[in-house]
């Protein structure tokens, strides 16, 4: 657990990835936010469920002879539009990005990240640390 400074309010990043856990379907989700090494960026690991991303794909009706790479972008895809119901645990004043960055087919599951920063700081910074925290994980 840590805290984020943003002006006189101070945010409890454990108590976003409580809401995260508790309305946000996943196998698990890790708060990083003590990571980033900023006091104005919150940062969560979301692990989604492969087998339900993939019966969510089929019920859209991706091809019944599409290869395991296609089936793998369109669970990589689903996963983050799956991500942009974070954004509601999101603080206002807070810009925020997910990104699905890998599958682990031994664990079934897609590995995503949630950065959320002071819309103050600006999207270029955002994408800057985005890239940073990718870099740093598994």
């Amino acid at each position: 657990m840590s805290y984020v400074v943003v002006g006189n309010r101070v945010i409890d990043s454990g108590e976003i990835l409580k809401h995260i856990e508790e309305n946000f379907e996943c196998n698990a989700a890790k708060d990083l936010t003590k990571g980033s090494k900023r006091d104005d960026t919150l940062v969560y690991q979301i692990f989604q469920d492969a087998n339900i991303l993939k019966e969510e794909i089929k019920l859209q009706g991706v091809s019944e002879d599409a290869t395991e790479e296609e089936i793998i972008e369109e669970m990589m895809s689903l996963a983050d539009e799956n991500l942009l119901d974070i954004e509601e645990f999101i603080p206002e004043g807070f810009i925020y990005h997910g990104y699905s960055y890998h599958y682990d087919e031994g664990k079934e599951e897609i590995k995503s990240v949630v950065v959320a920063i002071h819309q103050e700081v600006g999207e270029a910074r955002l994408k800057d640390v985005i890239n940073r925290i990718l870099n740093s994980l598994d």
